[in-house]
């Protein structure tokens, strides 16, 4: 079983109205459960905090194998629609990976390229992690890394979790340092999931509400309802 979350608050419905849907069809297509949450959960926090509670709190509820938590700006291909996750979890959660991150990248002329180098440069990674788009194992170790993750945001480090990119900084400045948490992450390939050049979904970024509805819609439009 897979449950897929998602935060969508109603500032967004704009381009939610599209991408809720084909989540919602591809979830009905491969009998996985998708689950909307609409509020803000952390009040004195940046709005990318809540994700990071949702799945804990989600953690918390689900008997779910996999939880997969994907940002509302986010949509699959219509012509992929029959690709199932479990492709993606067999090929590439392997050996002591538990999760999966979108890489925060992309490929360009058949080379990964990190959307951040000054980040990449300055922790020594290449590859850095998309905090708004993952797969997880229901297990303890994730567990403790998620509760981890809003702990350091909420505490230590918490100098950090307002500072772009927050939940990624926190992550890459704290949890990560961790061997044991950095061990059991992996990450998807750009062809899976991208903002650009990718095949299965595209997770888009840096424009407008506005721009952002335009390009959901277009694929929303080639889907069968």
């Amino acid at each position: 079983m897979i449950d897929i979350l998602m935060l969508s608050t109603k500032d967004i419905d704009i381009y939610t109205q599209y991408s809720i849907p084909i989540w919602e069809k591809y979830c009905e297509t491969h009998g996985y459960k998708f689950y909307k949450y609409g509020e803000k959960l952390i009040p004195d926090m940046a709005f990318t905090w809540s994700r990071i509670k949702m799945i804990q709190n989600h953690f918390k509820e689900t008997k779910a194998q996999y939880v997969m938590m994907v940002d509302a700006d986010t949509f699959i291909y219509h012509d992929e629609i029959n690709t199932p996750l479990e492709s993606f979890i067999d090929k590439y959660m392997s050996g002591d990976k538990k999760i999966l991150f979108q890489k925060d990248g992309s490929d360009r002329l058949g080379m990964y390229f990190s959307h951040n180098f000054k980040l990449s440069f300055e922790l020594n990674r290449w590859t850095l992690p998309n905090a708004g788009f993952n797969i997880m194992v229901n297990c303890q170790e994730v567990h403790e890394l998620i509760d981890e993750w809003l702990n350091l945001g909420q505490g230590k480090l918490r100098h950090l979790a307002d500072v772009h990119p927050r939940t990624q900084n926190v992550l890459l400045r704290g949890v990560m340092q961790e061997p044991k948490f950095d061990k059991i992450i992996g990450y998807l390939p750009s062809k899976v999931v991208s903002k650009r050049n990718t095949k299965f979904c595209r997770h888009l970024s840096a424009l407008t509400k506005e721009q952002i509805a335009e390009k959901i819609k277009k694929e929303y439009d080639k889907y069968e309802f």
